[in-house]
């Protein structure tokens, strides 16, 4: 909703735990398609957030993991797709027709700003 003020969207490598912890983060809310499409990966996931912090350290009591499912018309929508589209810009005309197809995937409120950051990652 574009009322919601105290949610924030990053783009992060490395273990996203660490990342978590060094920004005080107390829960991980993980969007997926359906548990059939992405549950194995996400277990997968969520097995080494729960033991990556006792094993690899710093030594943290983990995260908890909240599950959000998609409405079913959105399962073709993947990462994977959010950063074809986002890839395809060049020149500022290209960027708003990049965030206009975003919007057709992802909430309009927040298509630019996925689109700023994709690109702005893909220039690293």
């Amino acid at each position: 909703s574009a009322n919601v003020t105290n949610i924030q969207v990053e783009v992060v490598e490395g273990y996203i735990w660490r990342y978590a912890k060094r920004v005080g983060a107390t829960l991980f809310f993980r969007g997926i398609r359906s548990w059939e499409k992405d549950g194995r990966d996400e277990r997968a996931l969520q097995i080494l957030n729960t033991w990556g912090p006792i094993l690899l350290g710093p030594l943290y009591i983990p995260i908890p993991t909240i599950y959000i499912e998609g409405d079913p018309k959105y399962n073709h929508v993947s990462s994977t797709l959010i950063r074809q589209i986002c890839s395809e810009s060049a020149g500022k005309s290209q960027q708003e027709e990049q965030v206009n197809s975003l919007s057709e995937l992802v909430p309009k409120n927040v298509a630019a700003k996925v689109a700023k950051l994709y690109y702005q990652q893909r220039k690293q």
